[in-house]
């Protein structure tokens, strides 16, 4: 587990297993986060701040927006991830994107930034509003903040299919069994209320599609193998899903039978001018 912040864990781990579930994460969730920091203010030219970086996925949206003028630092508490992430920039070329290993209460700049900007890492610190204060300091008069959390409770499918019905519900159980909110991204506005910047501006987004869309179905499988000892040890397995194995088959199985639609959960995206 990585330190976030004093006092703090990203519960969720960083084995290789948690590592692909990010990548394919990114592959589903980054179109919705670039529309977002586009509204936000992201513009060529921009120096941004990007907090949790992971392997880099946010980075190198933010990377794409603010152009060959502009630049990009990620931070993050977990050597391994800044490692993996820098590799990732030398292959995909982004030379104005770089990556540093720091907590978020030891990041220190030589100036101001354009922009501070992060996805699903509020919800993992034990003060995010605290957090948020102390990482506006950082964003020059004018600049921009804005930070992306989800609400896993709001995944559906229309119709609504027996096992989905089951497994949404298990996942969020099992996240409130490890201390993490399942809906933060709907707290959002008070947060960004409580930590001194006013009313944000908002805006949603999230994957939809069919049995036909394999990224969707393997997100659903990693997210479970990623919960299921938690399940496990609460006593809230699903037997049907309990060889994770069968976990994709089974859904497209479910999927194709009710002709389904299926929506993941959706980022919301909360932004504010300082």
């Amino acid at each position: 587990m990585t330190t976030t912040s004093s006092g703090s864990s990203y519960v969720l781990g960083h084995a290789d297993v948690e590592v692909q579930r990010l990548l394919l994460q990114g592959r589903l969730y980054d179109s919705y986060t670039e529309h977002a920091l586009q509204l936000a203010g992201l513009r060529p030219g921009m120096r941004v701040l990007d907090i949790g970086s992971g392997p880099g996925n946010v980075s190198f949206v933010a990377a794409r927006l603010v152009g060959p003028t502009g630049c990009v630092l990620g931070v993050d508490a977990a050597p391994a991830m800044v490692e993996l992430a820098r590799r990732r920039a030398a292959e995909k070329g982004f030379s104005t994107v770089r990556f540093t290993q720091a907590t978020i209460d030891a990041i220190e700049l030589d100036e101001p930034v354009d922009a501070v900007i992060g996805r699903l890492i509020l919800m993992h610190l034990p003060d995010p509003v605290a957090a948020l204060r102390r990482l506006s300091s950082f964003v020059r008069p004018g600049g921009v903040i804005a930070f992306s959390e989800n609400d896993i409770a709001a995944a559906r499918s229309v119709p609504d299919m027996p096992l989905f019905g089951q497994v949404i519900p298990g996942i969020v159980r099992a996240f409130e069994a490890m201390g993490l909110s399942a809906r933060f991204g709907t707290t959002l506005h008070t947060i960004f209320a409580d930590a001194g910047l006013g009313a944000p501006q908002l805006t949603l987004g999230a994957p939809i599609g069919t049995a036909a869309d394999t990224d969707i179905l393997a997100y659903g499988a990693a997210v479970w193998r990623l919960v299921s000892p938690i399940a496990q040890q609460g006593g809230f397995a699903i037997d049907e899903v309990a060889d994770i194995d069968n976990f994709v088959p089974r859904f497209r199985e479910e999927a194709l039978a009710a002709n389904a639609l299926i929506t993941m959960p959706p980022i919301i995206t909360a932004w504010v001018r300082k």
